[in-house]
């Protein structure tokens, strides 16, 4: 928990920007009767996802000129009362902003899996923005009766992908970086480290390695992946999940890796190594894995794999290595808006005076001009599936993809 006095630092900035605003519903601007109501939710201890869902909610009732309301704990009840937010039950629901996993998308191989609460989402009768943890500001938004991959994919393949030329240096360079989180900078680096892991857990080299992330027990994917490994003597597997494992590092253990088994999305692919993925995830329709939706084609694609690493073949194309460096620079880059508003997440024990601090040097009369603004209305207006950090639709978006 923050200590009181910072929280009240923190509740008194919020006060002071909303009054450099001016007069607002529920941090709205507006005149007359609010169309409706948009529900924050926020619990925990954390204030990076509190304030990123009472920020985000915030700028959504902007946009819709409707009043804010929150749920949750108490303390962060507080902070939303400071945004303007007040009881509207007579009010119907506009939206619903809330937090998801802290965190997305594979940085190991493969992330925990697709969020439990995306499908509810799908089935809601309004409209649910969930922010994510990490960068500054990340968020998806699940429209009434859409689905979350579908429109995600969607957005890839015409608003990512026909501009790959344009973004294909920073696809690049970003590929570079996440390369470098993991220890390892070169194929030679890599090699290296594949034959020393591979001695020291007394595995044999000339074997493919398959390495199983973000296991899901007791699903029959993960059943049937399981039995299969333990019957299969083509081939080193690997479970770092299991608990009792002999885990290396994560440099040597993706050093080893040949072929990725993912239950939720993973980056793999955008370094060279093919994944195959049990069952969809939110970024799994951007055709950069080899997504599996039953025991049974799921089993036949990982034979297919793993004999095909054998003959010294890949099931990952060309256009796939290329796909996953576009889709780990959007994740990481072009769907993370930059905004004065919000410290970066990394920031973690001191984000609370830094939020305070930034909340009373942004310029909140100008609430249109700040990017996360311009970002939650794009969002609404187009029925995007994410924030992005600029308009992928404007001719000069792609000028504007630099950090």
């Amino acid at each position: 928990m923050h200590g009181g006095g910072e929280f009240a630092e923190l509740i008194s900035a919020v006060r002071s920007y909303r009054r450099e605003g001016g007069d607002a519903v529920g941090g709205a601007q507006g005149e007359g009767r609010p169309r409706g109501r948009v529900v924050a939710e926020a619990y925990g201890d954390d204030v990076r996802p509190a304030a990123r869902v009472l920020l985000v909610a915030s700028a959504l009732c902007d946009v819709t000129g409707s009043r804010l309301v929150a749920r949750g704990d108490a303390r962060w009840r507080r902070l939303a009362a400071a945004f303007g937010a007040a009881d509207a039950p007579d009010l119907p629901d506009v939206a619903l902003v809330t937090a998801g996993p802290h965190g997305t998308g594979g940085d190991r191989g493969g992330d925990t899996g697709r969020d439990p609460g995306a499908e509810a989402d799908a089935d809601a009768d309004v409209p649910v923005v969930r922010v994510e943890g990490g960068g500054t500001l990340k968020a998806y938004a699940c429209f009434p009766g859409e689905d979350l991959t579908e429109r995600v994919g969607a957005f890839f393949e015409h608003r990512v992908w026909p501009s790959r030329e344009a973004f294909g240096a920073d696809a690049e360079r970003e590929a570079r970086l996440a390369r470098g989180d993991h220890g390892v900078n070169t194929e030679t680096e890599r090699r290296q480290l594949r034959s020393c892991g591979l001695r020291r857990l007394g595995l044999d080299e000339g074997r493919p390695t398959v390495t199983v992330w973000g296991h899901a027990p007791g699903t029959p994917m993960y059943e049937a992946t399981a039995e299969f490994a333990a019957g299969d003597e083509t081939a080193n597997w690997l479970f770092p999940d299991r608990p009792g494992s002999r885990v290396p590092s994560d440099a040597v253990l993706w050093s080893m890796t040949d072929l990725g088994v993912a239950f939720g999305d993973s980056d793999l692919p955008a370094f060279g190594l093919p994944v195959v993925q049990a069952g969809p995830a939110e970024w799994s329709g951007c055709g950069v894995t080899h997504v599996t939706r039953s025991p049974a084609e799921h089993l036949d694609v990982l034979r297919d794999a793993i004999a095909r690493h054998a003959k010294g073949e890949s099931v990952l194309g060309p256009e796939q290595r290329e796909r996953g460096r576009l889709r780990l620079w959007l994740r990481r880059r072009g769907a993370d808006v930059p905004t004065p508003l919000l410290p970066h997440w990394e920031l973690g024990g001191d984000h609370i005076a830094a939020l305070a601090a930034a909340l009373r040097g942004a310029t909140a009369g100008e609430p249109g001009d700040d990017t996360l603004h311009e970002a939650v209305r794009r969002l609404w207006s187009r029925r995007d599936p994410l924030l992005t950090r600029f308009d992928f639709q404007d001719p000069e978006g792609p000028a504007r993809s630099t950090r």
